[in-house]
Formats: structure tokens, C-alpha cells, sequence
């Protein structure tokens, strides 16, 4: 029982470690290739989009971009749902033997931060990602076809779009990395001093016998 507590806590925590680096990676790959891709002094033409002579570095970006964010959310889907199923596993198959009750306030704190985490994701992922996708794949192609009306209103919705995306987004981090701290609270006392489960087994009987 000892070693499936430890192996459930331990991919538990490989789950959430990777769900909060793939939300922070992503965060960072952002910032850096919007911040330097679409600077004029680096002359970044493309040919592809040669009929629209704005914004190319920003599209570079866009399509660097893209395929890392659908990487993100499925890797999200996979570490989320294995976060979630884990934490349930250790309230109904160890619980008390374990400190793993629900109600002990860490385990409250953690599991109310992963579900708002996760709601916050499908919120994104259901109501807002699908629009931002169609409209990003509308606006390259108009760049590429040189309609730059079209480009220009296309971009303007994505932007939109985007800044009602990223509050979710941040508001997802910031649920987990509450969840990483309650976690560490729910999970790591009973090293340092709680004491461990009981033996069920009897004590041997020589122990038991008074000395002469």
C-alpha cells in the first residue's frame, strides 16, 4: 500500500509539473517571438505573404507560434486529467491512513485550485480558442492573397479575441501555482515528524512476556 501511495503521489506531481511548465514555456516562447520577431530593424520579409507588405514579422511569429499553443492545450487535456483522477485516487484509496482526507484545508485549497484551473481552460478552449484559430487561418490567407482590408478587420478581431483569452490563461498559472503550494502542504508533512501508518500486525509475543 505504501509504495501505490508514493507512486500515485509522485505521478500526481509529475502532472502538475508538467501542466505548469507548458503554461509558463508557452508564456515565455510568447513574449519572446512577439517581442523580437516583429521589430522593423530586422528587415523579416516573407515571400510568401509578399502581396501584403505589413506585419510580416508578427505573422512569423503567428505561425511559430501556433502549433506550440495547440501543443500546450493538448499536453493540458493529458496532465489535467491525470492530475485530477491522481488527487481523487489518493482521497478514496488512502485517505486517513495517509493524511489524504479531502477535508484537511491543503486538500480543500488544492482541489478548489485545480478545478478552477481547469474550468478556466475549457472556458478558453470551448468559447474563445475556436474563433481565434479560424480568425488567425482567415487573416494569413488574406495577407497572402494582398487583401488588406480584410487582413486589417481579421486582425483586429484576433486581437479581440486574444485579449478576452488572456486573462483565462493567466488566471490557469496563477489557480496552479496555488495548487503546487497547497500540494506541497497536503503531501510532504508526514516526513517531517507525523507518524507514519501503524502496523496492523501484532507486536510478537516474546516482547510481551515479563522478565523473571
Amino acid at each position: 500500500m505504501a509504495l501505490a501511495f508514493r507512486t500515485c503521489v509522485a505521478v500526481y506531481w509529475l502532472a502538475l509539473v508538467i501542466w505548469v511548465s507548458v503554461l509558463i514555456s508557452a508564456g515565455v516562447a510568447a513574449m519572446s517571438a512577439f517581442t523580437v520577431l516583429p521589430e522593423d530593424s530586422l528587415g523579416l520579409t516573407l515571400d510568401q505573404f509578399s502581396a501584403y507588405d505589413l506585419d510580416h514579422g508578427r505573422i512569423a511569429a503567428g505561425k511559430v507560434l501556433e502549433p506550440i499553443f495547440t501543443f500546450v492545450d493538448v499536453v493540458q487535456v493529458a496532465a489535467g486529467s491525470i492530475a485530477l483522477i491522481t488527487l481523487i485516487l489518493m482521497f478514496t484509496l488512502f485517505g486517513r491512513a495517509y493524511g489524504q482526507e479531502w477535508k484537511r484545508p491543503a486538500n480543500l485549497v488544492r482541489v478548489l485550485a485545480l478545478l478552477l484551473a481547469a474550468g478556466l481552460f475549457l472556458v478558453r478552449a470551448i468559447t474563445v480558442t475556436p474563433e481565434m484559430n479560424r480568425d488567425l487561418q482567415a487573416y494569413w490567407q488574406a495577407a497572402e492573397a494582398g487583401e488588406v482590408e480584410r487582413a486589417a478587420a481579421l486582425r483586429e478581431s484576433f486581437d479581440a479575441l486574444h485579449r478576452r483569452a488572456r486573462p483565462l490563461f493567466d488566471g490557469s498559472l496563477l489557480a496552479l501555482l496555488v495548487a503546487v503550494g497547497a500540494s506541497g502542504v497536503a503531501t510532504l508533512p508526514r516526513r517531517f515528524g507525523d507518524r507514519a501508518p501503524t502496523s496492523e500486525l501484532d507486536a510478537p509475543a516474546l516482547l510481551n512476556k515479563p522478565r523473571p
